[in-house]
């Protein structure tokens, strides 16, 4: 296979499912997408990984519940990184791309350049809200900022609302 005949892996989801088992995932790779939020705001390197871990786990979700019309998922803290929002945005119609934002408010003054990320959020809640849009009512699911990352928090969050185990792997850099 050459180069012009393989798949672009630039901003995708993939699902996938292992033979004979009832393991299911997604694979998200956000290259250009990600990079495009990050450069708008110039953001400090630990602020940064925040908003890229947020957007992955909004990009995932999204795409897995097939959202028809916005996925928001907002962190508060009260650490020197107070905010951090991020939408997911359904495809318009069959064949478009679905859209991303992300957003961090911080007190750079607050900051520790060399901590660990999710410090830097301190006490607060994770929350998940799935607008599906006209007609239908807004769900809104809330959890606690704990076990280290943004992404066991999410954890916690699908055994709490959905009962479903779930794990996700997240790497930015």
């Amino acid at each position: 296979m050459n180069i012009e005949s393989s798949p672009s892996w630039d901003d995708t989801v993939l699902p996938f499912q292992l033979d004979r088992t009832a393991t299911r995932g997604r694979v998200v790779r956000l290259c250009s997408a990600l990079q495009r939020i990050l450069v708008q705001h110039g953001y400090p390197r630990v602020v940064e990984a925040l908003l890229a871990e947020a957007t992955l786990l909004t990009a995932l979700m999204g795409q897995a519940i097939k959202t028809r019309w916005k996925l928001s998922l907002q962190v508060r803290g009260d650490g020197p990184v107070r905010l951090i929002a991020t939408d997911y945005y359904g495809p318009a119609e069959d064949g478009l791309p679905a859209r991303l934002r992300a957003y961090a408010g911080f007190d750079e003054a607050r900051l520790d350049a060399d901590g660990d990320a999710f410090t830097q959020v301190g006490s607060g809640c994770l929350s998940i809200m799935i607008d599906q849009g006209c007609g239908t009512t807004p769900y809104q699911g809330i959890t606690p900022l704990a076990g280290g990352s943004l992404a066991a928090c999410a954890e916690t969050y699908f055994a709490q609302s959905e009962q479903l185990p779930t794990r996700f792997v997240l790497a930015f850099g």
